[in-house]
């Protein structure tokens, strides 16, 4: 299920336009979410000097994340907000902006973080940074990793759906996505589609087996997937016309999806894990987080 009470939005203080909190404002303007607009500062020198004593470093730290907070506060007021959005503004010091990010979440009972996104550099493809990845993988809240474009007026939902898995975790997976996508959709007047791929037939057997036909073989895995995706999309009321099932490799056919329906969103599911596990999101679903091109909701079971 969305839920949205106590939204936690990342601001970077190297960007000049704070997406997050403007991804968080639509959400609290229909929701009447609590906004908690977060930065996390340091700064190098302060543990490299030599020159201040232990309470002008205290004040150094503390004028530092006061400036910070009065930036803040000027940015929400240049949005002119009217109504009744409730925000709160939390300056942190901390070496680990995930750290600082997860830490701050749990502290004010956060139910969804919202992050910008950026490039590493010039020569890198990848829009997400390793606090992205670190946040995404050991968050227990869903995440909302936002580009810079603005959302339009009837924003285009895609959901990354599996329906191939068997176990009870995974299956609880694919209809919480499923649900929180509809339930977004709702909230936002967006059109939601459900889309989903299946591995072809197996080029090894084709060439073992002459009397395997590929073509029998991908029929009957496509309507499976089709079947068990309308099913799914008949409980969410999702038209027919926004159903995809296509022959492919996840993280090749979604983001090819996402872009041939221009898609705002792009919704994917991540298993909860604890331990040495938490150290990755999942290959398939961070394969297609770090291609699409739009704003990446993270649903999270735990």
């Amino acid at each position: 299920m969305f839920t949205c009470k106590k939204i936690l939005a990342v601001t970077d203080p190297t960007l000049e336009q704070q997406t997050p909190v403007l991804r968080a404002l639509k959400f609290a303007q229909r929701t009447d979410a609590t906004i908690i607009v977060f930065s996390c500062i340091y700064d190098k020198s302060y543990d490299m000097t030599a020159v201040l004593n232990s309470e002008a470093r205290v004040n150094m730290k503390e004028a530092m994340v006061e400036q910070e907070r009065l930036k803040i506060e000027a940015q929400i007021k240049q949005l002119n907000l009217t109504g009744k959005v409730k925000i709160d503004i939390v300056v942190v010091w901390h070496k680990k902006l995930h750290e600082a990010v997860i830490n701050t979440c749990s502290d004010y009972g956060c139910d969804l973080i919202i992050k910008a996104t950026k490039k590493h550099g010039l020569l890198s493809s990848s829009l997400f940074t390793a606090a992205d990845w670190h946040i995404a993988r050991n968050s227990s809240v869903n995440l909302l990793l936002v580009k810079s474009h603005e959302w339009p007026q009837k924003p285009t939902i895609l959901t990354a759906i599996g329906v191939s898995a068997k176990d009870d975790e995974h299956v609880f997976l694919s209809d919480k996505v499923a649900e929180t996508a509809y339930e977004l959709s709702q909230l936002l007047d967006a059109n939601l589609h459900f889309a989903n791929s299946y591995a072809g037939a197996p080029v090894q057997v084709t060439v073992e087996v002459p009397s395997f036909s590929p073509e029998i073989y991908n029929k009957t895995v496509q309507e499976r997937h089709t079947t068990q995706l309308n099913t799914l999309a008949e409980k969410y009321k999702v038209n027919d016309t926004n159903i995809h099932v296509q022959e492919g490799l996840p993280e090749d056919m979604i983001p090819a999806i996402c872009q041939q329906y221009k898609a705002d969103l792009v919704v994917i599911g991540s298993v909860g894990r604890k331990g040495l596990t938490a150290a990755l999101l999942g290959n398939t679903a961070e394969l297609i987080i770090d291609s699409v091109d739009c704003d990446t909701l993270i649903v999270k079971t735990n």
